[in-house]
């Protein structure tokens, strides 16, 4: 059961008119001690007198120490005390219930930043061993190789050539991990400049799907475009989005089922074009969607790793898109497939007449 609260008014009233009874009393009980006899409103002016002066000191008491706790309170906080005349003139149930309600709002404030400093933690945590593991794993194995050239393999000039190709081949990833990282970097601290203008999404599909016809010829896989435009024009960094269609295409053909079928599909949003890159491979599983453009997250690491990738792919996509100003969604279903969709600015009339002067 809550308790109600009397206002601090209520009870420098109430102890004011306390300490008047009581002083009335005493007075009446000593003048009859006394023998004294004085006329009655003689005693109600006396009782009158006693309670305005206890009221005044009990109030500027009162005020005075409730001024000093809210101002401990609200430097602990690190807010402003916004109401000091109103404590000086005033204290209502109202100044008291801001109090409360400034509080509660801190404690939320302070819950949720512990909360987020806490994932933040773990992300540190784990992405500091992603990076360590990704890093120490074509060093370790150029090692290797460079270690068995040493012993002896370079006398065989065909063992010899085939140790240096591997060799190289893991520097070129470490290469590859460390530019994938500046790159984030360079977008995170917002270093990266885009050179937008109007393009053809459908035919930059069109060159990354001829791009990698050789990796769906290998997985036996269709690379399908569902649309009924011949021509749709969008505004952004050409370059760029070519570089998301190129990641997203390419992961679709990779994690795809054998056999399967690649689809890019585009909805006009009047403002805006819907772009989706689907495939009908094994899907992600839901508790796994929330982080696919975390940097080095694999939902199956063991295959992840075998078919290839930096493990940075989707979080350049993710930050290309959001330098555009848009936004970017995975939605998927194990054993169905899965489906990245994003948007992009739809380009205006002068700026297609422009690009087709071009």
């Amino acid at each position: 059961m809550i308790k109600r609260q009397l206002s601090p008014n209520i009870i420098a009233v109430s102890t004011s008119v306390l300490v008047a009874i009581v002083s009335l009393l005493a007075f009446l009980i000593l003048f009859l001690l006394l023998d004294i006899r004085l006329p009655f409103y003689v005693y109600i002016l006396q009782g009158m007198l006693v309670f305005l002066i206890s009221l005044s000191s009990y109030r500027y008491t009162l005020m005075r120490f409730i001024y000093a706790k809210l101002k401990i309170i609200y430097k602990t906080i690190g807010k402003p005390l916004k109401f000091q005349n109103e404590i000086n003139n005033k204290v209502s149930s109202n100044i008291m219930r801001s109090v409360e309600r400034d509080v509660a709002e801190w404690a939320i404030n302070k819950n949720k930043q512990i909360r987020e400093l806490r994932k933040l933690e773990t992300y540190r945590k784990e992405f500091v061993g992603n990076v360590s593991h990704e890093l120490r794993t074509p060093i370790f194995n150029a090692q290797g190789y460079i270690e068995t050239l040493l012993d002896g393999a370079m006398d065989d000039p065909v063992k010899g050539k085939q140790y240096l190709e591997k060799a190289l081949a893991n520097v070129e990833r470490l290469d590859a991990i460390v530019s994938d990282l500046l790159e984030i970097s360079k977008f995170e601290a917002g270093q990266i400049h885009l050179e937008k203008k109007a393009f053809d999404i459908i035919a930059l599909t069109r060159k990354v799907y001829y791009q990698y016809q050789h990796m769906a010829d290998d997985n036996e896989a269709q690379l399908t475009i569902d649309s009924k435009y011949k021509i749709l024009y969008v505004w952004g960094d050409a370059k760029r989005i070519t570089q998301v269609m190129e990641n997203l295409v390419s992961n679709a053909i990779k994690y795809g089922k054998k056999g399967g079928t690649v689809c890019v599909t585009y909805y006009d949003l009047d403002e805006q074009i819907i772009v989706e890159v689907t495939d009908d491979g094994p899907g992600i599983a839901e508790e796994h969607l929330h982080r696919v453009f975390e940097r080095f997250f694999r939902a199956d690491k063991s295959r992840s790793r075998t078919i290839g990738g930096t493990g940075l792919g989707l979080s350049i996509v993710k930050n290309i898109i959001e330098a555009h100003d848009q936004n970017i969604t995975v939605r998927s279903e194990v054993g169905t497939g899965t489906t990245f969709s994003f948007t992009l600015e739809k380009a205006n009339n002068e700026s297609i007449e422009n690009a087709n002067l071009l």
